[in-house]
């Protein structure tokens, strides 16, 4: 229940946020009613950081009024001092007993001439126990604050996709930018900045969270503007108010033309980018196990890398494992780009051993041994009522030369290797009474993983 005594006492309900709160307006103030928030995209736009398009999270809290609004009309009248400061007065205490004109005090009619008794001391725990109401609430205001700061905290802490080798100045984190004074030259600046290669200009056009900046850096950002520059930049504006503004791109990069559209946001008279970096999907490479590279820089175990519009070398780490191709162009940030054309393949050094392998284990095929060996392709019959010796078992294979010609194909999940050839075999072998026999057998796919000690091949599917 409130109590019309003490309007400004931080244990009443309902009253205004006080100067510092963590409940108070934003700066900058709340934005007019019916407007979009400051640094949000208006209805129908696609918002900040929306999956695929390379976006980072939204920004919160621009100027955004909360629900039902603080009312400055519904405070206290400014310069009314506390009940508990010297020279307030309390409604009805010029009625109390003994106030001059009250009642029974001096000047009343029919009051007694002379001094009255002077009124009883407060009874204890009513008006003279204010202070533990106050220093109870004050206590409420800081625990309030320390959480709302620890929640501040958790949102920031994190990033979705950081590779496992980024170090930690390279994560995510929150942009402080001072922006530009103007939407289009918001965009300007963000392609001299591409063009100069400086990635520190572009993220002082972000006032929210960065996206991760692993493949953000400058030595990268420099290799790909050199491999695809941007050229025949054209902005329009196509939509804009007080607090957002829609501004197309028009532009050529690897010989194509393109069109972007940036949504930019004000707050505080300054002008914002909402999304500055593309999103890269490298999960189909399997980029741990192949030791995926991109400019030079190792992925990781991740499912997707954000980057800078430009051209991208693929590279890797490990002797075994190449790519069906290398050069990749990110054209725009309005689309996601993805590898899914791009397979997982042996290295040339790699594919000569894996037909190496296979050369030895046609080899060891001669002399089966016996009558079923799935590595070889070779599953022959006992004739009825016969014996085979499986000692006396030889044979010769023909169309060795297609392993030099075999292309095989690597399962990025697995990693494991299939290979396409021809190779025959001619079997001779006896009985265990000398009778002599004749076979045929053939092995026409080999598969392969790579192992510690080198390549375990077969012609038996895994």
């Amino acid at each position: 229940m409130s109590d019309s005594n003490r309007p400004n006492d931080p244990g009443q309900p309902n009253q205004p946020p006080s100067a510092g709160s963590p409940y108070g307006p934003p700066p900058g103030g709340y934005a007019a009613p019916g407007q979009p928030g400051y640094g949000q995209p208006s209805h129908g736009q696609p918002g900040y950081g929306q999956p695929g398009y390379g976006a980072q999270s939204p920004q919160s809290g621009y100027g955004q009024s909360p629900q039902g609004g603080y009312d400055p009309s519904s405070a206290p009248g400014f310069g009314q001092p506390p009940a508990s400061q010297p020279g307030y007065q309390a409604p009805g205490a010029q009625f109390a007993s003994g106030a001059p004109g009250a009642p029974g005090g001096p000047g009343a009619p029919g009051a007694p001439t002379g001094w009255t008794a002077p009124p009883p001391p407060p009874a204890p725990g009513k008006a003279g126990n204010k202070m533990p109401l106050i220093i109870g609430g004050a206590v409420i205001v800081v625990i309030a604050l320390v959480v709302g700061l620890m929640q501040l905290g958790n949102r920031n802490t994190g990033t979705t996709g950081m590779p496992a080798t980024a170090s930690p100045s390279a994560s995510a984190s929150t942009g402080t930018g001072v922006g530009a004074g103007s939407a289009g030259e918001t965009v300007q600046k963000y392609f001299d900045a591409l063009a100069a290669g400086d990635p520190d200009a572009i993220f002082g056009l972000v006032r929210g969270d960065l996206p991760d900046r692993t493949f953000l850096t400058r030595e990268v950002m420099a290799a790909a503007v050199q491999a695809n520059p941007i050229t025949n930049l054209k902005l329009t504006e196509l939509k804009s108010s007080n607090y957002s503004a829609e501004i197309e791109a028009e532009y050529t990069i690897n010989d194509r033309t393109q069109r972007q559209k940036f949504y930019v946001s004000a707050r505080d008279g300054r002008w914002y980018l909402t999304t500055i970096a593309a999103r890269l999907y490298v999960k189909g490479l399997s980029p741990a196990d192949t030791g995926l590279t991109v400019n030079g820089i190792q992925v990781g175990d991740v499912d997707s890398i954000e980057v800078f519009p430009g051209g991208y070398t693929l590279g890797s780490t490990s002797d075994t494992f190449g790519f069906s191709k290398t050069k990749v162009v990110v054209e725009s940030l309005g689309s996601s780009s993805d590898v899914y054309d791009i397979k997982v393949q042996l290295s040339d050094a790699a594919l000569k051993d894996f037909r190496a392998a296979t050369k030895k284990l046609v080899d060891s095929c001669k002399k089966p041994g016996a009558l079923k060996k799935p590595d070889c392709g070779i599953n022959f019959r006992q004739p009825s009522g016969v014996t085979i010796k499986a000692s006396t078992i030889a044979c010769t294979p023909s169309g060795v030369n297609s392993i030099d010609r075999m292309k095989p194909t690597l399962n990025a999940s697995d990693l494991t290797v299939r290979g396409s050839i021809s190779v025959s075999y001619r079997c001779t072998m006896k009985s265990t009474k000398g009778a002599s026999y004749r076979g045929v057998g053939g092995l026409y796919s080999v598969y392969g993983q790579k192992t510690e000690t080198g390549w375990k091949v077969s012609g038996q599917r895994p």
